[in-house]
């Protein structure tokens, strides 16, 4: 069960890599504006309502039902298919970064972070956390401001429950800017098309859930095999 737990923490990890990556990318391609969260987004929308810009909420408002359908496809897997939602957060950034790629630089750049506004609502929800914390994988206010609660609560209490809390999302932060620094990197010597080395981050991501997958199977299996050997030797 612990080593269980360790896995999950590894692989909500290396997603934060790929959150971090993609939410780079989009502030040096696409005008300084992160993809990853809907915050800026719905300010602008309501700043171009007012200000008579159309065409520019139109678009806006498009991202921020992208970003909802993303969420919701992940609540229709889970619950209609008990899918895996990790297997479908990898296959969706997969073909986002795709697209990304093939994206012209000079396009609209609300339309350019179509492809993850869509994508990192579902990483978000596919990846919650681990250890029982709610964590982010695709933006750090919130893991920031764990970090912090913890804290100050282990410097009041001693509990060292908060300490290994804080070290949990401080590990969440210290991996996503990993993939930050990773993207600045690659796009000073590749450009808009820096964004297909995300899988990398993205291929590691899939090797620890194909691990967790394997050991599900063989969690899974064990007890099946010692209840038909229960049975054994009532057939004898």
């Amino acid at each position: 069960m612990k080593d269980r737990e360790q896995l999950q923490c590894w692989i909500h990890h290396s997603a934060a890599v790929a959150g971090g990556y993609l939410g780079i990318y989009a502030i040096l391609c696409r005008g300084d504006f992160l993809g990853n969260a809907q915050t800026a987004n719905l300010i602008y929308l309501v700043h171009s309502l007012m200000g008579h810009n159309l065409t520019d909420a139109v678009l806006r408002l498009i991202a921020a039902l992208l970003y909802m359908s993303g969420i919701a496809l992940t609540v229709f897997v889970s619950k209609k298919y008990h899918g895996n939602l990790h297997i479908l957060s990898l296959c969706v950034n997969a073909a986002a970064i795709v697209l990304l790629g093939l994206f012209p630089e000079e396009m609209n750049a609300v339309v350019g972070l179509f492809p993850i506004f869509f994508a990192m609502a579902v990483q978000w929800n596919s990846f919650p956390g681990a250890y029982g914390y709610v964590s982010s994988t695709i933006f750090s206010t919130n893991n920031l401001r764990q970090v912090a609660i913890a804290l100050s609560e282990y410097a009041i209490t001693h509990d060292r429950k908060q300490l290994h809390k804080a070290k949990f999302f401080c590990g969440t932060l210290l991996c996503f800017h990993i993939g930050v620094a990773i993207s600045i990197i690659a796009h000073h010597f590749f450009g808009i098309h820096s964004v297909w080395l995300c899988y990398i981050p993205l291929a590691l991501t899939g090797t620890l859930v194909c691990c967790e997958c394997r050991t599900d199977s063989a969690a899974a299996f064990l007890p099946q095999k010692g209840a038909a050997l229960s049975k054994l030797p009532d057939q004898m």
